[in-house]
């Protein structure tokens, strides 16, 4: 079993991309962001890692330039949404597809599209049935999804040049990790300012809020700084909605090897389910999986560089014969038609049951 983050830059392009290296600086930062399960200010993170605030700064601006963006984790739970995954057996136009509550739109090459629709959680069966109506077609499967596990920081890795028996200890020992599935808090009530919040953290995890303050006071609504920050602090802090920070590094993978969009589907027993997934975003260019621990289903969206799929196959073998998955499926996305939309404005004011009457009047 060989399955080394090196093999990332190993894949070089045909032009002869150099390998990227990552100085002793970005490493500490990078591991410092990997540690906390909130949103630090540069301040924090200088002090945490032994750096002064400008060289932060320059640090992820460096990042940025190579293709790395920082974006929130964020758990729709503790806001009390919920994420349903429809899985239809037919590649849906666009065009055909409500998007009205609509989170994403994946269709895959071998004729499959996924949607994920937001709902509050007492809507569940109404936004199911607001979707059936609006399409007039049933799906094959119906998941409610509602764990979030956020992956690991991995571009560490590739500056300690891991040999490939360490990073699949590596990979096991993250599967061993504590995940919290306990009962959720969540808030009674859910308005625009929390939905925006969300839309902008995730978008860029250390955005200030006063400058996300400074950008929607002029052009979505007029709300005052202390309020904006008030709800930024109670409703997303305190409740601990931001469950952590990735970093987004396709375009870093795309510049040093050719990749393809990956759609792995798994199944198992929740809890041994968990494991194996956890396993999984811990290689590079997987983003965080959606879980259901009711049905035993993950997805989760990948860019993968090309030479990585024969050793990604042999690891969830793997995982498979440790009984951590039951099975699994991979897709190829159809690049040209994935969607992702923030979060609407109208879940605080609309619910789903609406949706539908005004679908189906």
């Amino acid at each position: 079993m060989c399955l080394s983050l090196l093999d990332i830059l190993e894949n070089r392009c045909s032009q002869g991309t150099k390998r990227m290296r990552l100085s002793p600086h970005v490493v500490r930062v990078i591991d410092y962001l990997n540690s906390v399960s909130y949103i630090p200010t540069i301040a924090e993170i200088g002090s945490a890692v032994g750096l002064s605030s400008s060289t932060v700064w320059r640090v992820l601006n460096n990042l940025k330039k190579l293709g790395v963006e920082f974006k929130a984790v964020v758990d729709l739970g503790r806001l009390g949404l919920t994420e349903v995954l429809l899985v239809y057996k037919s590649r849906l136009p666009l065009d055909r597809v409500p998007k009205k509550l609509i989170r994403s739109f994946i269709r895959t090459l071998e004729g499959a599209t996924f949607l994920k629709y937001v709902t509050r959680v007492h809507e569940v069966e109404s936004t199911v049935n607001y979707v059936i109506a609006s399409l007039d077609q049933e799906p094959s499967e119906v998941y409610v999804l509602d764990t979030i596990v956020p992956p690991r920081y991995v571009l560490s890795h590739i500056t300690r040049s891991t040999l490939d028996r360490l990073y699949l200890r590596e990979l096991m020992a993250v599967a061993s990790l504590p995940q919290f599935l306990g009962k959720k808090s969540v808030i009674s009530r859910l308005d625009s300012i929390d939905i925006l919040l969300a839309n902008k953290l995730e978008e860029n995890a250390l955005a200030k809020i006063k400058e996300v303050h400074s950008v929607v006071k002029s052009s979505v609504m007029a709300c005052s700084y202390q309020t904006f920050l008030k709800h930024f602090r109670k409703h997303i802090l305190e409740r601990d909605v931001i469950i952590g920070i990735r970093p987004t590094i396709e375009n870093y993978i795309d510049r040093v090897t050719p990749a393809v969009r990956k759609l792995l589907v798994l199944y198992g027993v929740p809890n041994f389910l968990l494991k194996g997934v956890k396993a999984i975003i811990a290689i590079p260019g997987f983003t965080e999986a959606y879980l259901s621990t009711r049905e035993g289903i993950a997805y989760v969206v990948s860019t993968l560089p090309v030479g990585l799929i024969p050793k990604v196959v042999d690891f969830l073998g793997i995982l498979e014969s440790r009984d951590l998955i039951r099975g699994w499926i991979i897709l190829e996305i159809d690049s040209a038609s994935i969607l992702r939309l923030p979060l609407s404005e109208d879940l605080g004011a609309m619910s789903a049951s609406e949706l539908l009457a005004k679908a189906s009047g």
